[in-house]
């Protein structure tokens, strides 16, 4: 088992830049048996290893695993950290599964370690056993080919890099790896019951399956699972570059693409471009689901710009003229601002991003500027105090060159103004509440600058 190690170690290059390596140790034999391993291969790869350790408070016998973990670490000098939880009760709490809940306060925790000490790789202990189970379940909960490819060997998840190193083993190696080397581990009485889905697939299906179909079913599904993973990723290769050619705007809030493009691309393409997405936005894939893909490609269906739909994680798609917007709702939302009062010469606060500087200068001081940022007005010609407030409905101005009133909503549409950013739109208005401004848009020509102009009213929106 050691030599096999090392050659998957080599082969697939798992320890690369690697210096300091975090296990993940349970205190069972999967865990201990990597544990072990990788302290027998520590100096050979030059490597800092350290063990970490979650205890859930699921069962009774979870602070002696911790102690029994504490206790095999110290006695081989490995660095140890330790953290005790009360699982249960954030379940009850938080509503969750007890699997969601588990894992995602595992991650967390290993995080925090990660980037406290500043550890390359997570080691966990997932083996071939494993592989098969995942690739059923994800299977039986509805997936493609990702799901079919079930645990990666080296993989990303939430800014962790994180290897499998007994991938390739059968349980039944490590149980006897453990034997063999007296690393009497603990065994999770709960793994007996079948209260998961997991325990459920090990301990009825695969039974069944193995003794009246295939007595290799485990080896034949993960054997599967890599062969799926080549083409999967092939595919993903080949999203990745139609992405890069119908990318608009991208950053961690927002993603907005070419919908005239997008629609010209392969239906298995673009689904793939959906999860890219959802998982730049989300950090990961948690929470996305087939159903989730069908609503957008409903949404796309029925083609209507304003139209839009929410996913998973407070994230929502909308159809935005030749634009397909993906935006995290919980980040781009509106600040509600009735009415602040303006300021001469000074600089007024709106909310937590934004503030509007005022000044005053001689107009033969003034240049104009195309900062759509910036606005500014014949001082004489206006009726203070101004306003800063949100748009409303029925809200008109004389776009600057024009003679007639235009509603504010038809410049927005004319404009191409995505629905979702038009509630974070704000207006400058009189004393009588005509508007001087639309804000990075549209001014009134009725407060022009002219050749008659004594002083200008100069106002610029700026962001924290």
């Amino acid at each position: 088992m050691e030599a096999r190690l090392k050659e998957i170690i080599s082969e697939n290059n798992l320890l690369a830049d690697c210096k300091k390596l975090l296990l993940a140790v349970s205190g069972g034999p999967d865990s201990l048996a990597m544990l072990d391993l990788f302290y027998r291969f520590k100096d050979e790869f030059d490597l800092e290893i350290a063990a970490a350790h979650l205890d859930h408070m699921f069962r009774e016998e979870s602070s002696s695993e911790a102690d029994f973990v504490e206790a095999f670490a110290k006695e081989k000098g490995i660095k140890f950290f330790k953290k005790q939880l009360n699982l249960p009760e954030i379940i009850k709490k938080n509503n969750l599964s007890a699997e969601a809940a588990a894992r995602k306060e595992r991650f967390k925790f290993f995080k925090e370690i990660i980037d406290e000490h500043n550890y390359d790789l997570l080691a966990l202990a997932h083996h071939r056993d494993d592989q098969a189970e995942t690739v059923l379940l994800n299977l039986f909960r509805g997936c493609g080919l990702k799901g079919l490819s079930g645990i990666q060997i080296s993989a990303e998840f939430n800014g962790i890099q994180i290897i499998h190193p007994l991938l390739k083993f059968k349980k039944k190696e490590i149980l006897n790896y453990c034997y063999q080397k007296n690393l009497q581990p603990r065994f999770d009485s709960s793994n007996q019951k079948n209260i998961y889905s997991r325990n459920i697939i090990r301990n009825e299906i695969f039974p069944v399956v193995e003794q009246k179909i295939n007595s290799k079913a485990r080896e034949v599904i993960a054997r599967s699972s890599n062969l799926l993973e080549a083409e999967n990723n092939f595919l993903e290769q080949l999203a990745a570059i139609e992405y890069k050619k119908i990318i608009k705007e991208e950053n961690d809030k927002k993603i907005i693409i070419d919908f005239n493009k997008f629609k010209n691309i392969e239906r298995v393409l673009q689904r793939r471009i959906y999860r890219m997405i959802y998982d730049q936005l989300n950090n990961n894939l948690d929470d996305l689901y087939l159903d989730h893909i069908f609503e957008i490609e409903k949404l796309i269906k029925n083609i209507k710009t304003g139209r839009g739909v929410d996913i998973a994680s407070g994230i929502r798609v909308e159809i935005s003229y030749s634009n397909l917007v993906f935006y995290k709702k919980e980040e781009i939302k509106t600040t509600a601002i009735n009415r602040i009062r303006l300021g001469l010469e000074d600089e007024i606060k709106i909310d937590e991003t934004r503030s509007l500087e005022t000044k005053i200068v001689k107009s033969e001081n003034f240049t104009f500027s195309d900062n759509p940022q910036q606005a500014a007005f014949d001082f004489d010609r206006l009726n203070l105090p101004l306003f800063i407030r949100n748009r409303k409905a029925g809200d008109k101005l004389i776009p600057l060159g024009m003679r007639g009133h235009k509603k504010v909503k038809d410049i927005l549409i004319d404009k191409k103004i995505p629905k979702y950013e038009r509630e974070q739109l704000i207006l400058i208005v009189d004393a009588e509440d005509n508007v001087l401004w639309l804000v990075s848009h549209k001014i009134s020509d009725e407060y022009k600058i002219t050749k008659e102009t004594d002083k200008v009213l100069i106002l610029e929106l700026k962001y924290n």
